[in-house]
């Protein structure tokens, strides 16, 4: 048989997990784990990824709910979703189960609803939603660099139609663009810096080459030189660099 189409194994604990869930709902879980690993390149579902894989669908939940405008949000929210995604019903579905799956577990609606209320409440405005484990591994890049290298992995992530940012992701592409290639602070062999095309005082070139992501240090090169041209500025010094980062 084919690994790649090959069902994966579950771990105790991750099968126990399973077999307190609805039995409705189960072999929509056992599907989506299947799809999930498959995507991932996993054999083995265990309890950790069994918590992401819920995380980011409760995400993506919470983002359509937040799409209908709610802020706050009660069951009966579940219902004014379906009405409204009458015309998609592979995702009425989706939210009728889990409208049943909260229905079985009522002592626990207070702390999933929070879950969700907690997920609508840190939806950004714009760009993708951001999981938990997505959020937590991107502590893993120098703070000062972080805000850099978040936008440029929400860029990412939708160039790649992601429809959200999950732990994987940023998995992945810390390890495409933090690798030691990545991260060479060298120039290039005719002394300049990908993404220059205007003149830089010799401070403003040296902060910028100080940056040792290669792929953020282009960014930034080109935002400055942008921000620098609406303001009419024929040299990028460095007064003009930090104001363009700010």
């Amino acid at each position: 048989m084919d690994s790649s189409s090959a069902e994966p194994t579950w771990t105790d604990e991750a099968r126990q997990r399973l077999e307190r869930a609805p039995a409705f709902v189960r072999p929509g879980i056992v599907k989506l784990m299947a799809k999930r690993a498959r995507e991932r390149g996993r054999t083995v579902v265990d309890s950790a990824f069994l918590t992401e894989i819920r995380n980011e669908s409760m995400l993506l939940v919470a983002k359509c709910l937040r799409g209908f405008g709610f802020e706050d949000l009660t069951l009966d929210a579940f219902d004014v979703a379906k009405a409204k995604m009458r015309k998609l019903p592979h995702k009425v579905e989706v939210i009728g189960e889990i409208q049943r799956f909260l229905a079985e577990r009522t002592e626990k609606n207070e702390m999933v609803l929070a879950k969700f209320q907690r997920y609508l409440a840190t939806m950004p405005e714009r760009g993708l939603p951001w999981t938990e484990e997505a959020l937590a591994r991107i502590q893993r890049v120098p703070e000062p660099l972080r805000p850099l290298v978040r936008e440029a992995i929400d860029a990412a992530a939708r160039e790649s139609r992601e429809r959200l940012v999950s732990g994987e992701v940023v998995d992945r592409y810390l390890a495409r663009y933090c690798a030691p290639a990545a991260v060479e602070t060298a120039p290039r062999s005719d002394g300049s810096v990908a993404g220059v095309t205007m003149l830089w005082t010799a401070e403003a070139e040296e902060r910028l080459r100080r940056i040792p992501l290669a792929p953020i240090r282009e960014m930034v090169a080109r935002r400055t030189e942008a921000w620098a041209r609406d303001h009419g500025l024929e040299v990028v010094d460095a007064r003009a660099y930090e104001a363009a980062r700010a």
